[in-house]
């Protein structure tokens, strides 16, 4: 067994065995999560028995660019399409300018001045695009960016990267200042980068790669927003083949999770293949009695699950070391 400091949250990180025999009540509180490391598929039911939840490690999220913008936007819920429409009337009487533009080193510096101050408001952030400046750099060629700018100044930003091979543009960082936060302006820079990529003749959409963890470094509110989108979480290997797997996660909770955290795990019986599971199911986890759950589950069709949590005391003394 391992205690690991992920960005702040302790993860247990044990093995099947452990996971099985361990009294994980007696953990709550030092531990927000027990994670079992890519499973075999065999031992899945046994893990699931023990109430552990195999899901994919990450997700990634895809939508189809459609024919055209009226037929991407016949898929999104009526009151998404609304959303659209008034932060689209909102950016124009703004009069923000909005273009796609190459990813060159000055625009590139720019991007990531705003992405930083966004990272900044954020309750946990992982400034991802900071650590991968060098990897955007090398990559220019292939990134476009969509540019919101007010009066000359950078105001919002989505940063794109064509995949020819897997017929995807992949829309990989974003980042808006707080006041065109509050009137959406996201919306209006991935309705953009989506129609870009249609007319480059890419038939979907990627918007990113997310652990498969709700409630850390990536808030519920982003799971719900992205379904509201047209977007579908799928397992990121089914996408990458090889960047994601498996693992097996018992959710405790404590203070340093949010409430509520959501993940999206494999339903049974799905035991012949993880990359052929199909649909995944949403599992919400809440110590609050009756959480309302269609306010993080935005448009996701499949199945929803929620569970309840004990609240577990705020730890004063760190988890004990475990053994080798």
């Amino acid at each position: 067994m391992q205690i690991q400091d992920t960005h702040g949250l302790p993860v247990a990180v044990v093995s099947v065995q452990e996971a099985r025999e361990t009294d994980w009540e007696t953990w709550r509180g030092r531990v927000a999560v027990v994670r079992v490391s890519d499973p075999p598929v065999a031992a899945w039911p046994a893990l699931r028995a023990a109430g552990f939840l195999p899901k994919p490690s990450w997700l990634t999220w895809i939508a189809g660019t459609g024919d055209s913008e009226e037929e991407f936007l016949r898929g999104l819920h009526r009151k998404e399409r609304q959303s659209v429409q008034a932060a689209r009337r909102h950016a124009a009487a703004e009069e923000l300018r909005v273009e796609v533009l190459p990813l060159t080193e000055p625009l590139l510096a720019e991007f990531l001045g705003l992405y930083e101050r966004q990272m900044g408001r954020m309750r946990q952030a992982l400034p991802v695009a900071v650590q991968q400046r060098d990897q955007l750099r090398e990559a220019s060629a292939e990134l476009f960016a969509v540019c919101a700018r007010r009066a000359g100044t950078l105001v919002g930003a989505c940063l794109s990267q064509r995949l020819p091979e897997a017929d995807l543009v992949r829309l990989r960082f974003s980042a808006v200042d707080e006041r065109s936060r509050s009137h959406s302006l996201a919306r209006v820079l991935y309705m953009a980068a989506v129609g870009h990529a249609r007319e480059l003749g890419f038939g979907q959409v990627s918007l990113g790669n997310d652990p498969n963890l709700y409630g850390h470094v990536v808030e519920a509110g982003l799971f719900a927003f992205k379904t509201r989108l047209g977007f579908r979480p799928v397992p990121s290997q089914s996408v990458h083949p090889h960047r994601g797997d498996d693992s097996a996660d018992l959710v405790l909770g404590g203070p340093r999770l949010a409430d509520p955290a959501l993940l999206l795990s494999y339903p049974e019986p799905a035991e012949a293949s993880s990359a052929e599971a199909g649909a995944l199911r949403l599992e919400l986890f809440s110590a609050t009695a009756g959480p309302d759950a269609s306010r993080y589950t935005g448009s996701y069709g499949g199945e929803v699950r929620v569970h309840a949590l004990r609240p577990a005391p705020v730890p004063d003394e760190p988890a004990p070391a475990a053994s080798a």
